[in-house]
């Protein structure tokens, strides 16, 4: 592992990235409500769907009862005007408007930067053209929060530069702007950028050509940056980190704090605990056998910052102990570090297992998702109306898109499950 001297908080960025004021700096609740439907509206890195993927996952995983609707708006090649998928005011009617957002996010400016040193008529046009489309915005959808999302980086850290100050500082400019739009539009700023370089720098000390990787032709971040991206998102949405605090005296046997869960039957039998545990959320399913995943893990704080399922056994004898859950085996820990607490999400547990299934679902959903929205730029046939449906037509793949999204929320709700601590060998 990385000593503490690599590790990466993207909590220290927020105070510079996020606009004071902003619904996301302050600390009350997470940003997203029940019943919300979010567009993100972007170009390819958008498109990719990987860092909206990972919100919607963290959404559905950490709020199963919170129903909210999730639609992806990328378009490769996408600028301020629009481009491939139409001139903005179609893209914005097709792709937004019509699923009557209450949350919708922005990302632009790789495109409009023309991968050049800025000048005054690059900046002209790229402003120009966004304050035409937050002024768009609130007149079609007077009631959606806005978060407009800082570019994330070219990346000048693994490679050369192509000219002096090289495109990402163009980008950080642009991040610059998209800040003093959102402040003049009520919107909501978070900046993708910084976080990415933070990791792509601590990854260049580690191994360089597995640095060139995150983002592999300076443009389109892999997994790696998505996930960091979304972290970022969701730290400036104020996502809390708690999937469940459960903390058990194990020498007068009972509940001592159960936080986003409930404890049901707690006995010893020949020093064994037993107890059945139902938590309220699933931990994102971040599995560090996973090569991908396991960088992640070691080049940022995603999991302090998003990933705490805390468990606590205080009182127990000296020596070793094997915890189970439903039967499967977990790990074996001495009661000095159950005193202290472990993360149960660092482990393969039935609850990251489940967690597991419902990303599955969600990558059919937003892939089902991608697929329309491409029939409805080419405007081929996606069968006719539903009735009743809601969407950006009404259409067979509306329903069928709202029925994975059913399907999901249905595969993430908790599940009670029977956890067992006992003795793994005689005391020391």
């Amino acid at each position: 592992m990385l000593n503490r001297f690599f590790r990466l908080s993207i909590a220290t960025f927020l105070s510079c990235l996020i606009v004071p004021g902003s619904p996301a700096s302050e600390a009350t609740s997470f940003y997203l409500k029940a019943g919300d439907t979010v567009v993100f509206y972007g170009d390819s890195i958008t498109e990719q769907s990987l860092y909206t993927q990972f919100v919607e996952l963290y959404a559905i995983t950490r709020f199963p009862r919170m129903r909210v609707r999730f639609f992806g708006a990328g378009v490769g090649g996408d600028r301020v005007s629009g481009g491939l998928g139409g001139p903005i005011d179609e893209r914005l009617t097709r792709d937004v408007f019509s699923h009557q957002p209450s949350v919708v996010t922005v990302m632009l400016g790789m495109n409009d930067g023309a991968y050049t040193a800025t000048t005054e008529e690059i900046q002209g046009v790229y402003v120009k053209g966004y304050e035409h489309l937050l002024s768009s915005l609130r007149a079609n959808s007077p009631g959606a929060r806005i978060t407009l999302l800082g570019p994330s980086p070219y990346d000048d850290i693994t490679r050369p530069v192509t000219f002096p100050a090289g495109y990402n500082s163009v980008m950080l400019h642009f991040g610059n702007l998209d800040r003093e739009l959102a402040g003049k539009f009520g919107a909501t700023f978070v900046s993708l950028n910084q976080p990415v370089v933070a990791a792509l720098e601590r990854a260049q000390t580690l191994n360089p050509l597995a640095a060139q990787l995150i983002v592999p032709d300076r443009v389109h971040p892999d997994p790696i940056a998505h996930w960091i991206m979304a972290e970022a998102l969701l730290a400036g949405w104020n996502a809390p980190d708690l999937v469940s605090s459960v903390t058990i005296a194990g020498d007068d046997v009972r509940v001592v704090e159960a936080q986003n869960a409930s404890v049901e039957q707690l006995d010893r039998t020949n020093g064994t605990l037993r107890w059945t545990e139902t938590e309220n959320a699933l931990p994102l399913p971040l599995n560090a056998n996973n090569a991908t995943l396991a960088l992640l893990l070691q080049l940022t704080d995603i999991q302090q910052r998003l990933n705490q399922e805390s468990l606590r056994v205080t009182g127990l004898a000296a020596g070793k102990y094997k915890l189970t859950i439903d039967g499967k085996g977990i790990g074996t820990f001495s009661a000095e570090e159950l005193a202290k607490g472990i993360n149960l999400a660092d482990y393969e547990t039935p609850m990251r297992s489940q967690a597991q299934w419902v990303a599955w679902g969600v990558r059919d959903r937003v892939e089902a998702h991608h697929v329309h929205m491409r029939m409805l730029i080419r405007k081929a046939d996606a069968g006719k109306p539903e009735t009743g449906s809601k969407g950006a037509s009404g259409d067979v793949m509306d329903a069928y898109e709202e029925s994975l999204n059913d399907a999901n929320y249905q595969t993430a709700i908790p599940k009670a499950h029977i956890f067992s601590l006992s003795p793994a060998g005689p005391p020391p």
